[in-house]
């Protein structure tokens, strides 16, 4: 995997084109909104949607931290997408993935997703009702800034479109403006949002490679 190595606020960070952000001085790996069991929710519903979504994503964590040697998971909210009920199967697929990486410290700061659910205790995850102070950083679900130090944040699932009128491409970008930088969706069942970027932000385009782009570009 081509990772994109930038600096925020003078840290070293690495931008990965599974929409996952590595701070390698902390051994950290941060992801936002992955949306858990979401494919279970709307098949619970009657919506005939595929399976398998949440393993495949589960595979990609794992393969991250294979990858990055990381010791620690930082989950920018909506870890899940929304209370868990027992008859899931996907819930025993985290199971299996939690022993698999039993060393792994499991952070998640909740979003508006978690509010209402628990996830199980064998899981092992420390669950922070609000942002986390990582000096210079703020770890945060909701991208508003804080007066703590800069904000990085999901929520949004922010993508851009690329290109002309008659052929575009719709692509999750990594947004960094001047106070707050946004993840995006981990979750790959999830949407994602317009975004209206300000002169000076940073995007970061999501493909096979990750892209800097121009605001011209977006």
């Amino acid at each position: 995997m081509n990772w994109f190595d930038t600096h925020i606020c003078g840290e070293h960070l690495r931008l990965s084109p599974d929409r996952a952000l590595y701070w390698p001085r902390h051994e950290r790996l941060l992801l936002a909104d992955p949306h858990f069991g979401k494919g279970g929710v709307f098949r619970q519903n009657g919506l005939a949607v595929p399976s398998g979504d949440t393993g495949a994503d589960l595979d990609r964590v794992s393969h991250l931290i294979e990858e990055t040697g990381a010791r620690e998971l930082f989950v920018l909210g909506d870890f899940l997408h929304a209370p868990p009920r027992g008859s899931e199967p996907w819930l025993e697929r985290f199971s299996q993935w939690r022993r698999r990486h039993a060393a792994l410290r499991v952070v998640v700061t909740r979003g508006n997703h978690d509010r209402l659910s628990r996830a199980p205790a064998q899981w092992d995850i420390e669950w922070q009702p609000g942002p986390i102070v990582c000096p210079p950083f703020v770890l945060q679900h909701e991208p508003a800034p804080s007066d703590a130090g800069y904000v990085l944040a999901g929520h949004l699932h922010p993508v851009v479109r690329l290109g002309s009128a008659r052929e575009s491409l719709r692509t999750p970008v990594f947004w960094f403006g001047d106070a707050v930088g946004v993840l995006p969706a981990f979750g790959s069942f999830t949407g994602g949002s317009k975004i209206r970027p300000q002169p000076g932000d940073r995007l970061f385009a999501v493909g096979p490679d990750i892209v800097e782009l121009t605001l011209a570009g977006a």
